[in-house]
């Protein structure tokens, strides 16, 4: 009988560990999080970029006619994903002068996926193929 109690006990705490870890699954891949019937677009600069899984990250800082700060992430697809687009880990570095556009949180907060990058030369890294920039949604303020 004890035997039975430990086998039940653990395969109690394997389903409450898979519920668990395929919670997190779905709400990390959750479709209404964001905005994407239009890019919005942010001017601002780079403070970090990290090249890994399961997305490449961008944090850039926006300061608004105030001069309040907003620290912003943007999301990618993963690295192979990117490299196949021309981006490298060497793409964005601290400090690039960017305009953001960004499929943002619907719920407000400052993140996003990102749409395109513009730097101020000019030069675009987009998320569709080969390093070119997708169509351009129309930029809305935010």
């Amino acid at each position: 009988m004890q035997k039975l109690k430990s086998i039940l006990l653990i395969a109690m705490a394997v389903a409450v560990g898979i519920v668990l870890v395929s919670g997190k699954a779905f709400a990390h891949h959750g479709a209404n999080l964001y905005d994407t019937t239009k890019a919005v677009m942010l001017k601002g600069t780079i403070t970090m970029f990290v090249w890994g899984n399961p997305h490449n990250e961008i944090f850039f800082d926006v300061t608004d006619e105030k001069g309040n700060v907003a620290h912003w992430v943007a999301s990618t697809e993963p690295p192979l994903v990117m490299m196949e687009r021309g981006w490298t880990r060497r793409s964005i570095n601290a400090g690039d002068q960017v305009t953001v556009y960004i499929f943002a949180a619907k719920n407000g907060a400052p993140v996003g996926n990102l749409q395109r990058l513009v730097f101020a030369d000019g030069r675009e890294l987009g998320t569709g193929g080969r390093g070119a920039a997708p169509a351009a949604a129309p930029p809305a303020g935010r």
